[in-house]
C-alpha cells in the first residue's frame, strides 16, 4: 500500500514536473489574461447593464471571473493533446512497461493531470481574488478547491477523449470545437437572466457543467453580488462539480486500463 501511494505521487508530480515546456504557452496565457482583466473587461463593463432578481449586476466582477474560468477549461483541455502525443510516441506504452499497477498509473496520469492544469492556471487565480478583493479564507480556499475540481474534471473528459480517438489530428478538431462550444454555451460571459431570452442557449447553459463552475466560483467569491444571477443552486452546483470530476477520473482510469495494449497488471 505505502509502494503504491509513492508510486503515485511519482506519477503525479512528472505531469507537474513538464511545466518547463509550456513556459512560452503560459507566459502567453498569462498575458492574455491581464489584458482581458485591465482592457476588455473594464471596456465591456462600461458598455453592458444587466438588472437581475438582485438588483444591478457589477459586470466587471462577473467578466473577470469568467475569464479566468475560461482560461482554466481551455489549459485543462490541453492535458488531451499530451496525451495524443505520447500515444503516438509510443511513451504510454513505455509506462505501462514499467513495472507500475495499471491502476495506480492510470490514477496518477488522470489526477496529475487535473494538479498540473490548476498549477498552470494559479497566476490568473492570483490575479482574480486580487482585482475582486476577496479576502475571506474560506472563500479563497473554496475558490481554490472549485478550480481544482473543475481542472480535474476537464482533463480526466479531455484524457478519456484522446484515448478512445488515439490521433491527435481527430483530437484537434474535436477539441476545438467542444472548446468553442462549451465556453460560448454557457455562463461564462453571459448570465442566465439574460439568456433567458433566448431558449437554446439559456437551457444549453442550465446543463453545462462549465456554467456551474464559473457561477460556483462566483457565488464563494461574492455571494451577495452573484445570488441573484447563478443558474442554479448552489449545493446542487457544487454536487454536479464534485461528480463530474469523479465521473470524468473514473472514466480515464476505466480506458487507460482497458483500451491501451501492453502493460504490467496484477
Amino acid at each position: 500500500m505505502k509502494e503504491d501511494i509513492r508510486v503515485l505521487i511519482l506519477v503525479m508530480l512528472w505531469d507537474i514536473r513538464k511545466l518547463g515546456r509550456y513556459k512560452f504557452f503560459l507566459a502567453m496565457r498569462f498575458t492574455w489574461f491581464l489584458v482581458q482583466v485591465l482592457v476588455f473587461g473594464l471596456l465591456v463593463s462600461a458598455m453592458v447593464s444587466i438588472r437581475g432578481p438582485g438588483g444591478l449586476l457589477d459586470y466587471y466582477k462577473f467578466y473577470i471571473i469568467g475569464a479566468y474560468t475560461a482560461v482554466l477549461f481551455s489549459i485543462s483541455i490541453m492535458k488531451g493533446y499530451d496525451i495524443a502525443e505520447e500515444i503516438e510516441d509510443g511513451l504510454i506504452d513505455y509506462q505501462l512497461s514499467l513495472p507500475i499497477k495499471r491502476r495506480v498509473l492510470a490514477l496518477g496520469r488522470a489526477l496529475g493531470g487535473g494538479l498540473a492544469s490548476f498549477t498552470y492556471s494559479t497566476p490568473m487565480l492570483a490575479v482574480t481574488i486580487l482585482a475582486l478583493k476577496v479576502q475571506n479564507p474560506i472563500a479563497l480556499l473554496a475558490m481554490t478547491l472549485v478550480s481544482l475540481l473543475l481542472a480535474v474534471s476537464v482533463s480526466g473528459l479531455a484524457v478519456s477523449i484522446a484515448l478512445i480517438l488515439k490521433s491527435g489530428d481527430r483530437l484537434d478538431i474535436l477539441m476545438g470545437v467542444s472548446d468553442a462550444l462549451l465556453i460560448r454555451l454557457s455562463t461564462i460571459f453571459y448570465p442566465a437572466v439574460a439568456m433567458a431570452a433566448v431558449s437554446l442557449y439559456y437551457y444549453a447553459a442550465k446543463v453545462n457543467p462549465i456554467s456551474y463552475a464559473a457561477d460556483m466560483l462566483r457565488y464563494v467569491a461574492e455571494p451577495g453580488e452573484f445570488s441573484g444571477f447563478l443558474v442554479a443552486d448552489p449545493l446542487i452546483m457544487f454536487s454536479l462539480i464534485a461528480g463530474f470530476a469523479a465521473t470524468s477520473t473514473i472514466a480515464s482510469i476505466v480506458l487507460l486500463e482497458r483500451k491501451i495494449e501492453g502493460g504490467y497488471s496484477r
